[in-house]
């Protein structure tokens, strides 16, 4: 409420729509929502495609380590996104480590991940999980005799697949892209550290909030607005597109892997490993390079060590901070279980128009871009009698507030 405030009224004072038209009338400003158009979408799509596509092969074919590849899937998923950008840097940025493999022998020097195309490349690979793991659910509940029914009157493979399975998984394929969706739009780490020249929209807002933070912060106050509309809107969208679309089905034949052999076989899983891998590569990197010697300047001297963990464990300027993060988050954990079962007891047991708002409104951290929550954060207890911008307790609050939803929704499934 504070930013759609400071969005539309002056320094002066008085009731003014010039910030939003000043974003409007400037290229600079629009034309990184249209990046963030194009960046969303493409990793979106490629993110549907893969995930429907190991989803499926995972579901109807034999695959070795099975298991072992659902579980790296998913911790490919859980690592932050600025965690995967930065692991990208080490391999694909201008010294990475593949990059001088590349340069080595490519008569044409690569110059690294940087800007568009690694911006996509990051996102689809940290976003296709999440939509294999809804469709993986999906294919779970299939009947599989529809298919069978279609393979005996004559069906190919693709016709399957295209003609009965996609349709019949396309309500969750709808709704996981639209969280997919939602996620690249917001995200803010990936773009900031492999974006260089291609700017999206949160790293502006983030930039403007930074250059005006001391002077007039309206301008970052409209931008936030912008995005929250935008993010409020794919937000209604998605549970709408869900309400209208979902079905229930009796898998009277649950679909069941099958064995194939010869070449398709080998190509099958050479195709789902190597995704797999690549997509588990940022994590295993990480890992890596926290054990590799490093002289100073953090220059690889050969080896491997314990060193970096003794000296980021033990270390006085680190201990701080290292405590900071596991206390504030043990105390936000507790906040959030506390308060997410009564607000989901509350709109689960007891139905009214009070409860239907809140069950929304708690959902509008999870929507909401990271920064422009923090930005919110900032305006809204910058001042006296709530000043508490600077302070473990608004740290707190954030987190607590940022990550409600899930337990919120957690325990609704309940």
């Amino acid at each position: 409420v504070l930013i759609l405030y400071k969005s539309v009224i002056s320094g002066s004072g008085n009731l003014s729509f010039a910030y939003f038209t000043k974003f409007f009338q400037k290229k600079y400003y629009w034309s990184t929502l249209i990046n963030s158009f194009k960046v969303t979408i493409v990793a979106t799509v490629i993110s549907t495609l893969l995930g429907l596509m190991m989803a499926y092969l995972l579901r109807s074919i034999v695959i070795a380590g099975n298991k072992y590849l659902n579980i790296m899937i998913v911790m490919s998923y859980l690592s932050p996104p600025f965690i995967g950008a930065y692991a990208w840097i080490q391999l694909l940025g201008r010294n990475g480590f593949i990059t001088r493999i590349l340069n080595t022998f490519l008569p044409v020097k690569f110059t690294g991940i940087y800007g568009f195309a690694g911006i996509v490349l990051v996102f689809s690979l940290q976003s296709f999980p999440l939509v294999y793991m809804y469709t993986s659910g999906a294919l779970k509940s299939l009947d599989n005799s529809l298919v069978e029914a279609a393979e005996s009157l004559g069906c190919n493979l693709w016709d399957r697949v295209r003609l009965i399975i996609v349709p019949l998984v396309t309500p969750t394929l709808l709704a996981s892209s639209l969280l997919v969706f939602m996620r690249v739009f917001s995200d803010f780490g990936t773009p900031m550290l492999i974006g260089e020249g291609y700017k999206t929209f949160p790293v502006m807002i983030y930039g403007q909030f930074m250059g005006e933070v001391s002077t007039d912060d309206h301008f970052a106050a409209a931008l936030c607005v912008i995005i929250i509309g935008i993010t409020l809107f794919l937000f209604f969208l998605q549970r709408f597109l869900s309400a209208k679309f979902t079905y229930s089905m009796t898998a009277l034949k649950p679909m069941e892997a099958v064995k194939i052999g010869g070449v398709k076989n080998i190509l099958v899983h050479l195709l789902v490993y190597g995704i797999v891998f690549v997509a588990i590569l940022p994590q295993l990197t990480v890992i890596t390079t926290s054990f590799l010697k490093t002289g100073s300047g953090g220059l690889y001297t050969g080896g491997f060590t314990l060193e970096n963990y003794y000296n980021t464990l033990l270390s006085k300027n680190n201990n701080s901070a290292i405590l900071n993060t596991y206390l504030f988050g043990f105390i936000a954990i507790v906040i959030v279980v506390v308060f997410g079962i009564i607000i989901a007891y509350l709109s689960a047991r007891k139905r009214s128009f009070f409860t239907s708002t809140l069950d929304t409104l708690t959902m509008l951290p999870y929507i909401i871009p990271g920064s422009v929550l923090g930005i919110s954060f900032l305006y809204g207890f910058n001042s006296k009698p709530l000043l508490l911008s600077g302070t473990a307790i608004l740290m707190i609050i954030s987190l607590s507030v940022r990550r409600m939803p899930y337990t919120i929704r957690s325990s609704n499934a309940i």
